[in-house]
């Protein structure tokens, strides 16, 4: 039978830059405010053979790998956060006065994501059985500065989740629950 309390709602918490021991590393960045939520979702792809006798119906499927992705947008203009995970964002401090800051983005290919571990935490929740920490995770940038009259400016975090290939097991991608746990 099912169980009610098992059913879970709420806002959420992103961590990026999170240890081994399931903390926040001392360069890491957390987003606590969002707007519409955070989604993290999985996608697997698949090799799925036929043969003549079948047509184009498969005869299995064999999974060729899995990849995740988080997605939300956040009303947390610091762009102190934006440039510890986007290699073509930057930091300028006036020469003459240090209070004078400007944040660059350019628009050039080629830089490789930085990879960490995030976690998604439920707001105002302590139980570890209910995180997602997410093994590899590089974070895309995007601006969505929509200057509304009944909204505000947001930044959208779209993020891919890579299989690790440092990690035990090889190839994890999430672990749902503690990450202190051990077999």
């Amino acid at each position: 039978m099912s169980d009610v309390n098992q059913i879970y709602a709420g806002p959420g918490i992103f961590e990026w830059g999170v240890g081994e021991d399931g903390l926040l590393e001392p360069d890491g960045i957390v987003i606590d405010l969002t707007q519409g939520g955070i989604t993290f979702a999985t996608t697997t792809t698949y090799f799925e053979p036929t043969t003549d006798q079948t047509g184009t119906a498969p005869v299995k499927s064999i999974s060729t790998g899995t990849t995740g992705s988080i997605d939300f947008e956040t009303p947390d203009m610091d762009f102190e956060k934006v440039i510890k995970y986007n290699p073509n964002a930057s930091k300028v401090v006036d020469a003459t006065d240090p209070d004078k800051v400007k944040y660059q983005v350019t628009g050039l290919a080629g830089k490789e994501l930085p990879r960490r571990r995030a976690v998604i935490k439920p707001q105002g929740v302590l139980d570890p059985a209910r995180y997602i920490y997410i093994e590899s995770v590089g974070i895309k940038f995007d601006m969505n500065a929509a200057f509304v009259l009944d909204n505000n400016l947001r930044l959208t975090v779209s993020a891919m989740a890579y299989p690790s290939l440092t990690a035990t097991p090889k190839g994890l991608l999430y672990t749902w629950g503690d990450i202190t746990a051990t077999a």
